[in-house]
């Protein structure tokens, strides 16, 4: 006996002109029925998505995610998915992997968040719908996605040995993802092995035609265990991702290898309580290392050997938080600090000719120190969460170095001008969300929230000093320069909802606005110097990253239905429009 499953995704995002329509059908054994679990937190709205029952043909979940309401993938790659929400992309969202962010070394965004993933069970997406809460992460203006294991249901009451082996395959391309799980649980110990295989050759378009650069291949290993003792509890994940070479025909080079690690080490103490939930403290470290190159010539023709470009980057991130709750009779409390820290480095060659050398980024680093508070309660009948964080970002970079400066005086000045200015920069930045909700009669209900929400500059915005394809994964074409002078972007948001829950039927529209002070978005350059470069290496001027101010709004729908006993529908459906107020156009058109 089989239940069929159809979903029908319906997703447009228009940022200018571009839209996208998807329709998916899927078929599932009954046992392993997919599903998705809206809960009605008093912060947010979070949707799960149980990563292990998804039949995914992405090597990175991207097709999962896409079911969500109001986020798209910008597919750079097969392995370089960039998720974006509601019109706000890349580092704007935060993807948090076990707990902690992940920090890639690609200037491009190659080695994106969600390429550091290996499938294991109780795996599930955790997606904040709407405005995040501050508990959500840092630097949140465009949302938060997480990726978490349920560590609660790792544990087994009686001794117990688990082992699985899944096998998908695909035509297009030639398509094999392979996965495996062993482990062992006990009521007070559990431990776990995961591993992954995955590669593809070129796929085919619809006239038969191989696509350039659409094939990849990669592997995966990670190990978890984790030790509970009455009120103490302790976890450790450790995961590598090896990547080999893999296409990324957006952008200006493919990838040649990337080595990716990360580790997580929590430790819980969990107190019992009359109240309903009792007090919890949780302390965490964590970090990830990648190590990367990239070339514009195993895969690709070139006009000469001039033209050849390898570009060679690595980075290390490290971070330490504190949790504590509580509750108590007229509410709940949520408390929290964290340090992160990352480093980059980047170095540009030609090993066809071996005469250019490129110092792009040297210790570039990345600081960011923050606090937060959350309090809920209830007024009446509204659940109503009130949060603030407070953080601290600080940026760094030392000298840069250009082989040809002793030759040409334009390379010559821009590295000396880059090397003579102030590079240490500090960002305050303050988020404060309100969310409210409430129950009408019968199954409805409403939402509401207002905030404001900070970012701080990127690396990649801040201290690209020669004009290069480097935009952090935007995949336009456009060389960029960065600028020392920017600001911190600030958004003042607004999202309003409702929705109708039974048994039958699931329907829950929003609508959204923000308005975003001292957005970064990148303008025609006028630094005449760097305009010259980058018109005789390409051919034309670079844009250079300004702030503008910008507004976006839209509306976006979740709807699902049980037909029949068998059959259930899903639907989702999104609108979004972006305008840059300075020049009043869409936000990707330029000045």
């Amino acid at each position: 006996m089989h239940k069929y499953k159809i979903s029908a995704a319906y997703v447009m995002a228009v940022i200018g002109t571009m839209s996208t329509v998807t329709f998916t059908t899927q078929a599932k054994s009954t046992d392993n029925l997919e599903t998705i679990e809206v809960i009605g937190h008093q912060e947010n709205s979070t949707m799960k998505l149980d990563v292990q029952g998804l039949n995914d043909n992405s090597a990175d979940y991207r097709d999962s995610l896409q079911r969500l309401p109001g986020i798209n993938i910008n597919g750079n790659g097969p392995v370089t998915g960039i998720p974006q929400y509601r019109g706000l992309f890349g580092d704007r969202l935060s993807i948090n992997i076990d707990g902690a962010p992940i920090d890639g070394a690609g200037p491009n965004a190659m080695d994106s968040p969600l390429s550091h993933m290996v499938s294991k069970p109780t795996s599930k997406l955790i997606f904040y719908r709407g405005i995040a809460p501050v508990t959500a992460g840092v630097e949140t203006l465009g949302g938060a996605v997480k990726i978490e294991t349920d560590t609660s249901q790792q544990f087994s009451m009686q001794p117990s040995l688990s082992a699985r082996v899944n096998a998908q395959g695909n035509d297009q391309g030639s398509a094999e993802h392979y996965t495996g799980h062993l482990g062992y649980a006990n009521d007070t110990f559990f431990v776990s092995l995961n591993g992954m295989q995955q590669q593809r050759d070129r796929v085919e378009d619809g006239r038969g035609l191989k696509v350039p650069n659409s094939f990849y291949a990669r592997s995966g290993f990670g190990s978890e265990f984790g030790v509970r003792n009455g009120q103490h509890q302790v976890h450790g994940v450790y995961q590598r991702v090896d990547t080999d070479d893999s296409g990324t025909p957006a952008l200006a080079m493919d990838i040649n290898y990337i080595d990716a690690a990360w580790y997580r080490l929590n430790y819980t103490y969990s107190k019992t309580s009359h109240s309903a939930a009792g007090m919890q403290l949780q302390l965490k470290a964590y970090g990830n290392s990648n190590q990367h190159d990239m070339n514009n010539f195993d895969h690709r023709p070139l006009n000469s050997p001039m033209q050849a470009r390898l570009n060679s980057v690595d980075s290390i991130a490290r971070g330490y938080e504190g949790i504590w709750q509580d509750s108590f009779d007229y509410g709940a409390m949520t408390a929290g600090m964290s340090w992160h820290n990352n480093s980059h480095n980047s170095v540009i060659t030609n090993p066809l000719m071996g005469s250019l050398q490129v110092n792009n980024f040297s210790q570039v680093e990345r600081t960011k120190k923050s606090a937060y508070l959350e309090w809920l309660t209830e007024l009446e009948d509204i659940a109503l969460t009130f949060g603030s964080r407070l953080t601290k970002v600080n940026m760094q970079a030392s000298n840069i170095a250009h082989s040809m400066a002793m030759m040409n005086p334009n390379v010559a000045t821009l590295v000396e001008r880059f090397n003579q200015s102030e590079r240490d920069l500090d960002f305050s930045l303050m988020d404060i969300s309100l969310h409210a909700q409430s129950s009408l009669e019968g199954a409805w209900q409403w939402q509401a929230a207002i905030a404001q929400k900070q970012r701080a500059p990127s690396y990649t915005e801040l201290y690209v000093w020669l004009p290069l394809g480097i935009s952090a994964g935007l995949a336009d074409g456009n060389n960029y320069l960065g600028n020392l002078n920017l600001y911190e972007e600030t958004a003042k948001q607004l999202d309003l909802g409702f929705s109708y829950n039974s048994a039958a039927l699931t329907i829950a529209p929003r609508v959204f606005y923000q308005s975003i002070q001292d957005y970064i978005v990148g303008s025609p350059s006028e630094d005449g110097l760097a305009n010259m470069i980058s018109t005789m290496t390409s051919g034309k001027s670079p844009l250079q990253w300004q702030n503008s101010d910008a507004t976006i709004w839209g509306t976006d729908l979740l709807m699902s239905s049980q037909l029949t006993t068998q059959i259930d529908l899903e639907m989702t459906a999104s609108w979004v429009r972006g305008t840059r107020d300075d020049i009043n156009r869409p936000l990707l058109q330029r000045a």
